[in-house]
């Protein structure tokens, strides 16, 4: 393994990031999706050029240089990749992956519409929708030999009224790790074009995909680019999130027109550190990338394994990508609420599952995105916890 990747709980608590703030300095943060690891050395070596040169002014604006040099590595990424043939000139830069979601549902829907979602999913999706002051429409996710995928009946019900001018598509899946199947992902697109569906597809764990091949949603066919705005972000797989930039996909001119119709104020809060890193990035980071690709896959079966011993009750997700991992703790007894029980007992954050959607009570999501020694230091509290419960 790596030495990147082994980092000890003393110096993970110096960092002053969300994670490791926001509970006291005895709790270990397995919760909000942030890793652990230093930076990729081509992200480091390039933000280090920045401070060098004391180059942290406002970024550019379209259609400046550095913003077509941006265009130009994400497609080419994309290209690379995933096999996906972006144009560039449909890549707009956004504050993040989020703020290209509000911008969608902003430009693709009425106040009081439906906003169709799977049940779990990233929880900013519903705040997003009502905050908009839309209606979060739930369709289930259902499971099957420790993968959750969507129930497509369900789907094609929501859709059936003809109210529904768009579905909010996690893929690869947070909180449950699925990469969706070429199968899966073509009837998806086949609904969606049926009803006449606008489909926004959240794509930031695509790079994090380590067990199966990531199918980008808007390369199905033709058609369902056309209707298809993909939102994506460096950010997650190279653990920059704080420096706020992320970019949409439009599928065609149409849909691009749309995106760039939202007031510039809202497309240009990205930060200059974030474009920099991202050109770092995608290009010149994808060795660094399968490292952490092995690392997190040893740590997901090494967390798997532990708590399988720990209590066999549990009802593990076996994710496909990413560092999260969806456990099942209805079957064990911890008052008031799993998380505020390990939170209290073990010193052990994780986050709760009735965030992710109506059906997440009794769940927890596990971020294993940091070393082996700390997480065995958190599943040795969990178990101790357990055994006095």
């Amino acid at each position: 393994m790596p030495d990147h990747f082994e980092i000890d709980l003393e110096t993970a608590r110096r960092r002053r990031s969300l994670k490791w703030r926001r509970y006291s300095a005895d709790v270990i943060p397995l919760w909000v999706a942030e890793m652990d690891f230093p930076l990729a050395p081509a992200v480091t070596e390039r933000l280090a050029g920045m401070v060098e040169r004391s180059d942290f002014g406002y970024p550019p604006e379209p259609p400046e240089e550095t913003n077509s040099e941006f265009r130009a590595v994400v497609a080419a990424w994309m290209n690379r990749r995933h096999q996906w043939e972006v144009d560039p000139e449909m890549v707009s830069i956004t504050p993040d992956t989020m703020r290209a979601i509000e911008i969608a549902i902003e430009r693709f829907t009425d106040p009081g519409d439906p906003v169709v979602l799977s049940d779990p999913v990233y929880y900013p999706f519903r705040v997003a929708i009502e905050e908009a002051g839309r209606r979060p429409l739930w369709v289930p996710m259902v499971e099957s030999n420790r993968r959750w995928v969507l129930d497509l009946e369900a789907l094609a019900a929501a859709f059936a009224p003809g109210n529904v001018q768009l579905f909010l598509h996690c893929s690869p899946h947070n909180p449950t790790g699925t990469v969706f199947t070429a199968d899966e992902q073509q009837s998806i697109a086949a609904l969606a074009e049926q009803h006449n569906v606008i489909v926004v597809a959240d794509e930031v764990h695509a790079d994090l995909a380590y067990d199966a091949s990531h199918i980008p949603f808007a390369t199905i066919n033709p058609e369902i680019a056309a209707r298809t705005i993909t939102a994506s972000a460096a950010s997650k797989a190279f653990n920059f999130a704080g420096l706020r930039c992320g970019f949409v996909i439009a599928g065609d001119q149409r849909l691009h027109e749309q995106v760039q119709s939202v007031p510039i104020r809202d497309r240009k809060l990205a930060s200059l550190a974030g474009y920099e890193a991202t050109i770092a990035a995608y290009g010149g980071g994808a060795s660094w990338l399968e490292s952490l690709h092995r690392h997190l896959r040893e740590m997901r079966d090494h967390v798997i394994g532990r708590l399988a011993m720990i209590e066999e009750s549990l009802v593990v997700a076996n994710p496909e990508a990413s560092y999260l991992l969806w456990t099942d703790w209805r079957q064990i007894d911890l008052a008031p609420d799993p998380a505020t029980y390990l939170r209290e007992n073990a010193g052990v954050a994780l986050s709760s599952g009735d965030d992710f959607g109506p059906s997440g009570t009794g769940f927890l999501r596990l971020n294993f995105g940091t070393s082996r020694a700390i997480l065995d230091e958190a599943l040795d509290r969990i178990e101790d916890a357990l055994a006095g419960s």
